[in-house]
């Protein structure tokens, strides 16, 4: 019994590659992946193009699927002459933190995660977008051409009045600051996890499958809780907005005014509980 269950843990654990043998697997578990990183912004800022960094893994099914997406010829003609592409292996989502970190993302939820960087100002565009990846072996490779084709291109700004409100404004911060001291914390409990996972079985903790699972149910919930703060700090922007505006439409005026009162409007946050971390 004891064999069986031993055998069990590490199927579980164990990152498996559900890719075919066919798919490509351009995670070269390169650990230390700055310098790389700083080559390839250098190119693309020469080259005039963005920098697309993929993190990922070999043995994550969507990883290689994206890799896989990549080598349709439309869209490699896309990424040849818009983009330089490097692959960052993230082990079990504890490697390369660093890079992740360069660009203002305190910890990844998925893999893949994609950034697009603009080379001259070293920032990331598709910020709310990073995670889009998630399942890309069962999304239509037209859907990536289009992606990456929009993100070639110039990005017009984006956002209305409701954005330029102050309240609005901090309100964001204050999400932003939320998301980036819980993503610290996820990101050390990666690190844990794969210290853990390279000993033996018998050094494990006695309770390391429940922290396995609570680690992977954090990582889930922390995006979806911050896509619904933010969903909820627009709509109480904008029933204080439509409130001063009454029968009117919002306008400019109506944001000096919401800004004026600067009404205390509550979000709730919660923070993850955990014994551990």
């Amino acid at each position: 019994m004891r064999l069986l269950v031993s055998l069990l843990a590490l199927f579980l654990l164990a990152p498996v590659a559900m890719a075919d043998d066919t798919s490509p697997s351009p995670f070269d578990q390169n650990y230390s992946a700055m310098a790389e990183v700083d080559a390839a912004m250098a190119e693309a800022l020469a080259g005039d193009k963005r920098l697309l960094l993929v993190f990922g893994a070999n043995w994550c099914h969507d990883s290689r699927g994206l890799a896989g997406h990549f080598q349709d010829p439309e869209l490699a003609a896309t990424l040849r002459d818009h983009y330089v592409t490097r692959f960052i292996d993230v082990g079990w989502r504890d490697q390369n933190q660093d890079v992740i970190r360069r660009f203002g993302v305190a910890a990844l939820y998925a893999t893949p995660m994609v950034m697009i960087i603009d080379p001259a100002e070293e920032t990331l565009l598709n910020r709310d977008t990073r995670e889009t990846w998630g399942a890309a072996a069962s999304t239509p490779v037209e859907q990536a051409r289009s992606y990456f084709a929009h993100w070639a291109g110039d990005i017009p700004a984006s956002g209305g009045v409701v954005e330029t409100s102050l309240v609005y404004q901090a309100m964001m911060i204050e999400i932003d600051v939320f998301e980036e001291e819980e993503g610290k914390r996820l990101a050390a409990a990666y690190v844990e996890i794969g210290h853990w996972r390279a000993l033996p079985e018998a050094e494990w903790p006695e309770d390391f499958m429940a922290l396995v699972d609570e680690v992977d149910e954090w990582r889930r919930e922390l995006p979806r809780q911050v896509t619904e703060l933010r969903s909820n700090a627009r709509s109480m922007v904008v029933e204080a907005l439509t409130a001063i505006a009454g029968d009117a439409p919002v306008s400019a005026e109506t944001v000096v005014v919401l800004d004026r009162q600067n009404p205390d409007l509550h979000l709730d946050f919660q923070p993850h509980q955990s014994e551990r971390w």
